[in-house]
């Protein structure tokens, strides 16, 4: 018997671009919002920079991408005030994440990467 996995499809809030967010230790911003093709769809990720201020183990900073997933319906309410929010598959095949975190990680060296 073969199963197959059921899509998991989220409500995406886009973040607000070049807006520090505090945090306890420090802050992070996102900077940069893209949408790339791959196989036949397209997949959304958020380039940014954290920065912990205050830690017991001293400051730090790095680079970021966030993949939320992929692009199922862009902007599907908000704006005029609100943040912008889109639907989102999450990707779940180990194969796809791979190749796509590998794909980033040639175009941003030295990037931390994370896939929902």
């Amino acid at each position: 018997m073969c199963y197959k996995r059921q899509q998991m499809i989220i409500e995406y809030t886009h973040p607000e671009l070049d807006q520090e967010v505090q945090t306890s230790t420090g802050y992070y911003v996102a900077v940069e919002e893209h949408v790339v093709p791959y196989n036949e769809r397209e997949v959304i990720y958020i380039l940014g920079h954290a920065c912990i201020e205050s830690s017991c183990c001293g400051p730090a900073s790095w680079s970021y991408i966030q993949v939320p997933g992929f692009l199922v319906r862009k902007h599907i309410r908000g704006g005029k005030g609100t943040l912008p929010v889109s639907e989102i598959e999450i990707i779940q095949d180990e194969e796809d994440r791979d190749t796509i975190r590998q794909s980033l990680m040639e175009k941003y060296p030295n990037v931390q990467i994370e896939i929902y």
